[in-house]
This record gives structure tokens, C-alpha cells and sequence, in this order.
């Protein structure tokens, strides 16, 4: 799934972190700059990647398991 914003990385990450975190209950595997990965305590991931395209960023996200969770994140953008 992808979507496009205006928002800067930072605040785009760091809305990723708050929401998987602390709404859905993953944890941070790997974070740098472009992207983050979250596992859920069994099985399961996600992963956000973020592609600059001009003035704005292509977010891309993966994840099994959790593809209800990432719909409602991704309409928070809308």
C-alpha cells in the first residue's frame, strides 16, 4: 500500500511510531531514516519506507498481519 503527503520525514516517522506503538502495541525492530519496521510479538510486521519525490514523499508500506491497522493509518492522511 502507498500513499503520497506533503508532510516532512520526521513528522511523517515519528506518526508511524506514535500509531504502531502506542495504538496497535508493535515494537521498533529497525528504524533509520527512510523507513521504520515494527513486529507485533508473535508474527507479523510492518514496514513504512518513505521515497522523496520532489516536495513530497511517497510512503510505502508492508506488513502481514496487520493490514487492518495499516488502512486506518493510512486514512489518517487523507
Amino acid at each position: 500500500m502507498s500513499f503520497e503527503t506533503k508532510k516532512d520525514r520526521e513528522a511523517i516517522l515519528d506518526k508511524a511510531i506514535k500509531y504502531f506503538v502506542d495504538e496497535v502495541g508493535l515494537k521498533i525492530a529497525e528504524q533509520n531514516p527512510c523507513c521504520v519496521t515494527f513486529n507485533g510479538d508473535k508474527v507479523g510486521y510492518v514496514t513504512v519506507t518513505l521515497t522523496q519525490e520532489d516536495k513530497k514523499f511517497e510512503v510505502r508500506i508492508e506488513t502481514r498481519e496487520f493490514e487492518h491497522w495499516v488502512r486506518k493509518f493510512v486514512e489518517e492522511f487523507k
